[in-house]
């Protein structure tokens, strides 16, 4: 024996002897539900100790011949700390198969600490790591089967990292498998990878297994699993492994996207407008009478209905075919009612709506019940004068086409429209010579904020940024866009524009809070490593926004142009120390444009 196995031989001696482990929890998340479905125990030797981690004083102890005596002992801790914590949901509880294997393991007393921590087998789950082969199936299918009989539900650990992982779960049909963090690392990056998880998943709900993704550490990866309809996941986005775990996670880790609306917000594109559905139909008159609607509808078999109007063209009414003919066609239906005029046989509450009105609005008034109309037609009107019909069915195909768009440029994180979308909006307000402030909006310090605090905060600072930007715009007129990263665009057609990003840039410093431990706000920052491999003070993170006021530069013709131009008053926010504001002046722009004096609000 060396001496570092001796010395790592006592060590174990001693923490067998004291009982010196101290366990750690991490959330399982139910992705369906978005709450904590139960914590994983893992447990950690002294501090000082050679067997702090947990490879070190498994290995230890296997080595030695104590697996099973240790494997007792963690399990003793974590369920009496579970209990002083009171914590609710499964606990998971890992175990080695070869410890359970072992002759000399003391059955029975799980049942023991259980009670004694006031804890019942059906919140706890038996899960089964694969550090070591399982070569005794018929042995481990036994102990799994006592563990159930006790009301006890059994999990296989890293499914693909082990030996022979795919046979276990063949042979112990588990309650859960927990994917190997390989499978989910980068998974929004790997085709493959999200083929194979949702291979394992499909066969895990084929046998009545559920799947829980381990290694969830960045947004990405999360909405990836959430994608696949993965059940459960945890990782360091959720939360790390910790002594005092939180109860519940913030709701912003799961806000897939910012409600985005169907359409970009913004001043609507015409393919957005009910204007795009219109198709042409000759209407009725009110002196028509009832014999010329019923030739009408009987020249076309696909013609559901009839709008009715006046002599000043606006819409008075609709007959619907089914009701029309049912009536006309019915015993001396055409003798009494023949000649009389159709508006006494007109539905006179319709559904009527204006060319320009947005196509999610309808929908939301169609979805709301606002209206009883449960026909597959309505009246179209352009100045509250008869244009045609549409159809609902053409309404939903748009709807279901736009919303296919939004999800392709969306961006992942945010939600918010990505790089097309924006470039649509650009071009729209740069031809149609629209009065537009476009903002440039960027985050200062953000990279040595990442490095220190990590990939999951710094998505939830991103995220964060994106709530607060949408609620100081007008979605009416105004539209936002998500560059990438932690840039922003903006193009406000409020005449507050400036108010409003005055009002963002107050909002945003008040979030330090959320963002900073209470150390790094009393400091004002945060000390991390530069490019250049220096340490270097970093101030808390704050926003630049840079803008262009389109109707000042009458030398932009072309969406590059307002790119540059944009760029500039960024790069001009960001020499302004803290949250800032700053619109370009025409003379800092190589286009062409009219005399115009810059402002700057520092804040």
């Amino acid at each position: 024996m060396t001496q570092e196995e001796l010395r790592h031989y006592h060590s174990l001696e001693e923490i067998l002897r004291l009982g010196s482990l101290t366990p750690l929890f991490q959330p399982i998340v139910s992705l369906q539900h978005q709450q904590i479905f139960g914590y994983e125990a893992l447990i950690r030797g002294p501090s000082a100790s050679p067997l702090h981690s947990p490879i070190n004083l498994f290995n230890t102890a296997n080595r030695h011949g104590r697996l099973a005596e240790l494997d007792l002992l963690c399990r003793e801790t974590v369920i009496r700390r579970y209990g002083e914590l009171g914590l609710t949901g499964k606990l998971f509880i890992n175990t080695s198969p070869a410890a359970l294997l072992q002759n000399d393991y003391p059955h029975g007393l799980t049942l023991q600490f259980l009670q004694e921590a006031g804890l019942s087998p059906e919140q706890v789950v038996i899960e089964l790591t694969e550090q070591y082969p399982i070569d005794d199936y018929d042995l481990m299918r036994k102990a799994t089967r006592h563990y159930r009989e006790m009301g006890f539900s059994i999990a296989i650990d890293d499914l693909g990292a082990g030996y022979s992982g795919l046979r276990t779960w063949s042979e112990l049909k588990p309650d859960f498998v927990k994917l190997d963090r390989h499978f989910l690392q980068n998974i929004h990056e790997d085709r493959q990878k999200r083929q194979f998880v949702q291979s394992m998943i499909d066969i895990a709900q084929s046998i009545g297994c559920q799947v829980i993704g381990e290694g969830v550490e960045i947004r990405q990866e999360y909405l990836a699993a959430q994608g696949l309809d993965m059940q459960f996941a945890q990782g360091y986005y959720f939360a790390r492994p910790s002594r005092h775990p939180q109860p519940t996670l913030d709701d912003t880790l799961f806000t897939q996207r910012q409600t985005t609306n169907l359409i970009s917000a913004g001043r609507p594109r015409a393919n957005t407008l009910v204007g795009s559905l219109l198709s042409e139909l000759e209407p009725l008159r009110l002196t028509d009478n009832v014999e010329l609607a019923a030739e009408r509808f009987q020249m076309s078999v696909k013609l559901t209905a009839l709008p009715v109007v006046d002599d000043a063209n606006r819409v008075r009414g609709m007959v619907w075919r089914d009701e029309f003919m049912t009536l006309y066609a019915s015993r001396y239906g055409r003798e009494l009612h023949g000649r009389k005029a159709i508006q006494s046989f007109m539905d006179t509450s319709p559904l009527v709506v204006e060319t320009t009105l947005p196509l999610k609005k309808l929908s939301y008034q169609i979805t709301s019940q606002q209206t009883q109309q449960n026909h597959s037609v309505f009246v179209i009107t352009e100045s509250d004068r008869y244009r045609g019909v549409g159809s609902l069915m053409d309404l939903l195909r748009q709807i279901t086409d736009m919303q296919i768009t939004m999800a392709r440029h969306a961006n992942p994180l945010s939600g918010l429209p990505g790089n097309v979308p924006i470039s649509e909006q650009t071009r729209d307000s740069i031809e149609q010579d629209r009065d537009v402030t476009i903002c440039y909006v960027d985050l200062d310090n953000f990279k040595p904020y990442n490095d220190i605090y990590g990939y999951s905060k710094g998505d939830q600072v991103i995220s964060l940024t994106a709530r607060t930007l949408t609620e100081h715009i007008n979605t009416d007129v105004d539209f936002i866009g998500h560059v990438g990263g932690d840039d922003f665009i903006i193009l406000f057609e409020s005449a507050d524009w400036r108010q409003r990003c005055e009002q963002i840039l107050s909002a945003f410093e008040a979030l330090h809070p959320q963002f900073y431990n209470l150390r790094h706000l009393q400091q004002k920052g945060i000390h991390a490593v530069d490019r250049h491999g220096r340490e270097t003070f970093y101030p808390l993170l704050s926003l630049s926004i840079g803008a262009v006021r389109l109707k000042d530069f009458n030398g932009i013709l072309l969406e590059s142009d307002l790119a540059g131009c944009a760029s500039k008053a960024k790069s001009m926010a960001k020499q302004i120390s803290g949250n800032s504001l700053y619109q370009l002046a025409t003379m800092q722009c190589q286009c062409c444009a009219s005399p115009f004096q810059h402002k700057v609000i520092n804040s």
